[in-house]
């Protein structure tokens, strides 16, 4: 007996119809049609290809992995290398560097530059004031104007005088200006301080870790007045979540890509959340924009959060 007359019979002996299997396990008819007649080349994939079977056998009685090991031959194909493209994206996340840390290298060397050239500038310019003040002094030595001498010297310390006030006044006002500018720098870190400790970090504890080909695992998350559930995308992934297993539908049952991402649930309400999902590796599943790992490696998963009381 093949795989779809196999399910289709033990659909028949317990009296259900396609339409309620398809309530049950929230994928389509022309899926389940599709399965009993053996024809995979029109489900989305082969990895839910797979994981439609497991749901189909599950809902009629059958054990997932008996079915799948007893029929192997006849499934699309095997997900054997499904750990190593979690890994691949996975490292590819890991190894990708911040935006600025090329700048981060190259900018204690360019404050290095920056400094020697003010050294350079500034020892050329006292230089040049000392040869100058030399051949001035030398010049009125030698035609005997030593009284101009002494009234240039008064004026130009009066002169000096009414520029260091004037340096002074200008010394007062920028010192006002830094403290404003201090000021508010203060300002704002106190008010970047007070947000982020408003910022209330989620509590997360996984309390049962799932096995097989479509693992579930139960998780914990500390209660909060306001919780919001984001889903983001960057591959094409079957999605589903609902308020508890086989409870009142949160996302529809369908295939969605990174066109509808990011998706947004308001769950401030709930006491569970299930999430059911078939490409890991592209689904980011947050919580008040704080990442939710998954447990295991696996292509597809299941994700059973329990807001505690």
């Amino acid at each position: 007996m093949d795989l779809g007359t196999r399910l289709r019979e033990a659909r028949e002996s317990k009296g259900l119809s396609l339409e309620e299997i398809q309530q049950v396990t929230k994928i389509q008819k022309r899926y389940l049609q599709a399965i009993e007649k053996g024809d995979h080349s029109n489900l989305p994939g082969t990895f839910y290809a797979r994981a439609f079977i497991r749901e189909y056998a599950a809902a009629v009685g059958l054990n997932p992995d008996e079915v799948m090991e007893e029929h192997k031959n006849e499934l699309p194909a095997s997900p054997q290398d499904s750990s190593v493209a979690y890994n691949r994206v996975q490292r590819s996340k890991e190894d990708a560097s911040p935006a600025n840390s090329n700048f981060s290298r190259v900018f204690p060397t360019i404050i290095t530059i920056i400094l020697i050239g003010v050294i350079i500038f500034a020892a050329y310019f006292f230089l040049s004031q000392l040869n100058s003040n030399s051949g001035g002094d030398a010049g009125k030595k030698e035609s005997g104007e030593d009284e101009i001498i002494i009234d240039n010297s008064v004026e130009e310390n009066n002169s000096a005088d009414e520029n260091s006030e004037e340096t002074d006044g200008a010394a007062d006002e920028n010192q006002s200006s830094d403290d404003s500018a201090n000021d508010e720098d203060e300002s704002a870190e106190e008010t970047t301080e007070g947000s982020s400790e408003e910022k209330e970090e989620l509590n997360v504890e996984v309390t049962e870790t799932g096995s097989g080909g479509f693992p579930q695992h139960t998780l914990e998350i500390s209660q909060v007045d306001d919780l919001e559930l984001t889903i983001e995308l960057s591959n094409d992934s079957y999605l589903e979540v609902m308020k508890e297993p086989n409870g009142e539908t949160l996302i529809d049952s369908k295939i969605y890509g990174e066109d509808d991402s990011p998706i947004t649930v308001d769950v401030s309400k709930e006491e569970q959340i299930f999430i059911k999902t078939g490409f890991v590796p592209g689904t980011t599943v947050k919580l008040n924009e704080q990442e939710i790992e998954f447990p295991v490696e696996n292509m597809q998963q299941k994700l059973l959060i329990k807001v505690a009381e």
